[in-house]
């Protein structure tokens, strides 16, 4: 079969039509995707700070889709392969991008009002010795908290460890001993009176938390790191 000069004719003509409606559907399509944003965190963070404002986050971030990754180091600034890291660091961010901090890592002690009740009176920094003290990562925290009360930190090694730190806390809660957190992370179990200070003496006052942004960061990055300082009521600028 071939077709008719007239036939040719049409085909010219409508090809165009059909051309430019696929480009419109097609863009209509792309319009519609929502851009993926990589967030690299601690679950501590995630699970605590993120989660429950995810609510509050999508109306701020609507078109945007959410990959969380676990890290499982408190200072791993290496997931470069994300578009937003959060992590801790003990000193100054050295890495490529810029940093904002969210909160203090400082840790006090903490403990359920059970175990307080059923193993106390912890009345100074001397009774821990009677204490059953929880780690969370290794030991070095509480032997740094032994020193700075100007007691004797041999029994600084002895207790349960907890790689994750919601494992800590749950331990914490079920009144197995004496835990060192940062506030701000459990400030859901201090506000309702499950978890309960027991001195007010801090070490790790030189770390933070922070959100890192990487150099080639989509503003979708930048949008998401805004609204986490927003959110931990930092008033950290942006760099």
């Amino acid at each position: 079969m071939k077709p008719t000069q007239a036939a040719l004719t049409l085909a010219a003509t409508i090809s165009g039509a059909f051309d430019a409606i696929y480009q419109s559907v097609d863009g209509l399509i792309e319009a519609k995707q929502k851009t993926q944003l990589k967030i690299a965190t601690l679950p501590s963070v995630a699970t605590r700070i993120v989660l429950p404002r995810l609510g509050e986050l999508r109306k701020c971030l609507p078109d945007v889709q959410l990959s969380f990754t676990y890290i499982h180091r408190l200072d791993d600034v290496h997931h470069w392969e994300a578009d937003v890291l959060i992590c801790a660091i003990d000193a100054g961010f050295e890495g490529a991008g810029s940093s904002r901090t969210l909160f203090s890592g400082a840790v006090q002690p903490f403990a359920s009002a059970g175990y307080l009740e059923s193993q106390g009176p912890f009345d100074a920094p001397s009774d821990i010795k009677n204490a059953n003290l929880l780690h969370d990562f290794d030991t070095s925290a509480w032997k740094l908290w032994h020193e700075r009360a100007g007691i004797d930190a041999r029994r600084a090694a002895e207790g349960d460890i907890f790689e994750d730190f919601e494992l800590l806390v749950h331990a914490a809660l079920a009144h197995q001993g004496i835990a060192l957190c940062p506030p701000t992370l459990i400030s859901q179990e201090v506000d309702t009176g499950r978890l309960v200070p027991v001195f007010g003496l801090s070490v790790l006052e030189n770390r933070n938390y922070i959100v890192v942004n990487p150099k080639r960061g989509k503003t979708e990055a930048a949008e998401f790191a805004d609204w986490l300082v927003r959110s931990t009521g930092s008033n950290d600028p942006r760099d």
